[in-house]
Protein backbone atom coordinates (compact mmCIF):
# COMPACT_ATOMS: atom_id res chain seq x y z
CA UNK A 1 0.00 0.00 0.00
CA UNK A 2 1.29 3.50 -1.15
CA UNK A 3 1.36 6.14 1.42
CA UNK A 4 1.10 9.87 -0.22
CA UNK A 5 3.48 12.03 0.56
CA UNK A 6 2.24 15.25 3.08
CA UNK A 7 3.78 18.62 2.61
CA UNK A 8 4.21 21.56 4.85
CA UNK A 9 2.11 24.67 4.25
CA UNK A 10 4.54 26.92 5.74
CA UNK A 11 7.74 25.81 4.19
CA UNK A 12 6.51 23.61 1.33
CA UNK A 13 9.01 20.61 2.18
CA UNK A 14 7.44 17.04 2.15
CA UNK A 15 7.10 15.97 5.85
CA UNK A 16 9.35 13.63 7.17
CA UNK A 17 7.50 11.65 10.39
CA UNK A 18 4.25 13.06 12.13
CA UNK A 19 2.81 15.96 10.36
CA UNK A 20 1.36 18.73 12.71
CA UNK A 21 -1.76 20.65 12.73
CA UNK A 22 -1.94 23.97 14.38
CA UNK A 23 -3.97 27.23 14.05
CA UNK A 24 -2.01 30.07 12.43
CA UNK A 25 -3.28 33.42 12.44
CA UNK A 26 -6.41 31.70 12.33
CA UNK A 27 -6.20 29.44 9.33
CA UNK A 28 -5.85 25.55 9.95
CA UNK A 29 -2.46 24.50 8.55
CA UNK A 30 -0.49 21.27 8.30
CA UNK A 31 3.03 21.42 9.40
CA UNK A 32 6.27 19.95 9.74
CA UNK A 33 8.20 19.81 13.36
CA UNK A 34 10.62 22.63 12.72
CA UNK A 35 7.76 24.91 11.56
CA UNK A 36 5.34 23.73 13.82
CA UNK A 37 8.12 24.33 17.06
CA UNK A 38 9.17 28.13 15.57
CA UNK A 39 5.47 29.38 15.17
CA UNK A 40 4.89 28.07 18.29
CA UNK A 41 7.21 29.69 20.31
CA UNK A 42 6.66 32.82 18.77
CA UNK A 43 2.61 32.47 19.97
CA UNK A 44 1.46 32.67 16.19
CA UNK A 45 0.65 28.88 16.20
CA UNK A 46 -1.61 26.82 18.73
CA UNK A 47 -2.58 23.60 18.16
CA UNK A 48 -5.86 22.09 17.11
CA UNK A 49 -7.50 19.88 19.35
CA UNK A 50 -8.46 16.66 17.85
CA UNK A 51 -12.12 15.63 17.36
CA UNK A 52 -13.71 13.82 20.60
CA UNK A 53 -14.22 9.89 19.11
CA UNK A 54 -17.39 9.17 17.78
CA UNK A 55 -20.04 7.74 19.46
CA UNK A 56 -20.64 4.50 17.50
CA UNK A 57 -23.83 3.83 15.92
CA UNK A 58 -27.09 2.71 17.77
CA UNK A 59 -25.77 4.26 20.97
CA UNK A 60 -27.60 7.21 21.93
CA UNK A 61 -27.09 9.83 24.67
CA UNK A 62 -29.59 10.36 26.85
CA UNK A 63 -31.73 13.87 25.94
CA UNK A 64 -31.17 16.81 27.70
CA UNK A 65 -34.61 19.21 28.16
CA UNK A 66 -34.48 22.58 28.31
CA UNK A 67 -35.13 23.95 32.02
CA UNK A 68 -37.44 26.67 30.73
CA UNK A 69 -39.38 24.57 28.19
CA UNK A 70 -40.75 22.13 30.63
CA UNK A 71 -42.35 22.35 33.77
CA UNK A 72 -43.43 19.68 36.46
CA UNK A 73 -47.22 18.68 36.81
CA UNK A 74 -48.67 20.63 39.72
CA UNK A 75 -50.07 17.24 40.93
CA UNK A 76 -46.72 15.46 40.77
CA UNK A 77 -46.71 13.82 43.99
CA UNK A 78 -50.41 12.16 43.40
CA UNK A 79 -49.10 10.54 40.15
CA UNK A 80 -46.14 9.03 40.73
CA UNK A 81 -47.41 7.77 44.10
CA UNK A 82 -50.69 5.96 42.30
CA UNK A 83 -48.43 4.99 39.20
CA UNK A 84 -45.95 2.91 41.93
CA UNK A 85 -48.76 1.54 43.87
CA UNK A 86 -50.87 0.41 40.59
CA UNK A 87 -47.57 -2.20 39.74
CA UNK A 88 -47.53 -2.97 42.94
CA UNK A 89 -44.10 -1.72 44.09
CA UNK A 90 -42.58 -0.64 47.42
CA UNK A 91 -41.04 3.28 47.63
CA UNK A 92 -37.87 0.58 47.91
CA UNK A 93 -38.24 -1.07 44.57
CA UNK A 94 -39.21 2.40 42.44
CA UNK A 95 -36.24 4.03 44.86
CA UNK A 96 -33.94 1.22 43.33
CA UNK A 97 -35.09 1.48 40.03
CA UNK A 98 -34.49 5.12 39.65
CA UNK A 99 -30.90 5.08 41.50
CA UNK A 100 -31.88 7.16 43.80
CA UNK A 101 -32.93 7.25 48.04
CA UNK A 102 -35.99 5.77 49.17
CA UNK A 103 -35.94 8.93 51.64
CA UNK A 104 -35.40 11.56 48.55
CA UNK A 105 -38.81 9.07 46.54
CA UNK A 106 -40.67 10.05 49.66
CA UNK A 107 -39.85 13.58 49.99
CA UNK A 108 -40.91 14.05 46.32
CA UNK A 109 -44.31 11.53 46.71
CA UNK A 110 -44.85 14.01 50.02
CA UNK A 111 -44.22 16.56 47.74
CA UNK A 112 -41.58 18.11 49.79
CA UNK A 113 -38.75 17.70 46.85
CA UNK A 114 -38.99 18.50 43.28
CA UNK A 115 -37.63 16.22 41.03
CA UNK A 116 -35.11 17.28 38.60
CA UNK A 117 -36.43 17.56 34.80
CA UNK A 118 -33.85 14.31 34.07
CA UNK A 119 -35.06 12.74 37.11
CA UNK A 120 -38.73 13.56 36.22
CA UNK A 121 -37.98 11.86 32.33
CA UNK A 122 -36.91 8.71 34.36
CA UNK A 123 -39.89 8.23 36.49
CA UNK A 124 -41.82 9.26 33.05
CA UNK A 125 -40.42 6.12 31.31
CA UNK A 126 -40.12 3.62 34.71
CA UNK A 127 -43.50 4.55 35.57
CA UNK A 128 -45.47 4.72 32.45
CA UNK A 129 -46.99 8.24 33.31
CA UNK A 130 -46.81 12.08 32.25
CA UNK A 131 -44.96 14.36 34.80
CA UNK A 132 -43.72 16.81 32.42
CA UNK A 133 -45.37 19.19 30.55
CA UNK A 134 -44.36 22.29 27.91
CA UNK A 135 -44.53 25.80 29.49
CA UNK A 136 -46.93 27.97 28.26
CA UNK A 137 -45.87 31.62 28.64
CA UNK A 138 -49.37 33.24 29.00
CA UNK A 139 -47.95 36.56 30.41
CA UNK A 140 -47.03 37.64 26.78
CA UNK A 141 -49.68 39.90 25.22
CA UNK A 142 -48.96 42.30 22.16
CA UNK A 143 -52.18 44.12 22.01
CA UNK A 144 -54.62 44.42 19.40
CA UNK A 145 -54.28 47.11 17.05
CA UNK A 146 -56.84 48.23 14.25
CA UNK A 147 -55.73 45.44 11.89
CA UNK A 148 -57.46 43.08 14.42
CA UNK A 149 -54.40 41.37 14.87
CA UNK A 150 -53.09 40.11 18.23
CA UNK A 151 -49.24 40.40 17.40
CA UNK A 152 -46.09 42.59 16.67
CA UNK A 153 -44.47 42.98 13.56
CA UNK A 154 -41.42 44.41 12.79
CA UNK A 155 -43.11 47.37 10.65
CA UNK A 156 -45.08 48.19 14.30
CA UNK A 157 -41.97 48.34 15.72
CA UNK A 158 -39.51 50.18 13.14
CA UNK A 159 -40.38 53.94 11.68
CA UNK A 160 -38.68 54.16 8.55
CA UNK A 161 -37.91 58.17 8.16
CA UNK A 162 -37.53 58.59 4.26
CA UNK A 163 -36.07 61.44 2.78
CA UNK A 164 -38.30 62.98 0.85
CA UNK A 165 -36.82 64.09 -3.19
Amino acid sequence: MRQSTVYCDICGSPIQGRPYRALVDGAEMVLCLSCYMRLSRGGRAQPVREAKPRRPRGVRRPRRLAPDMYDLVEDYPERIREAREARGWSTAVLAQKLRISETMLRKIEAGKLKPSLDLARRMEKVLGTKLLEPVVDEDVYYGDDDYGRDYVTLGDIVVIDRDEE
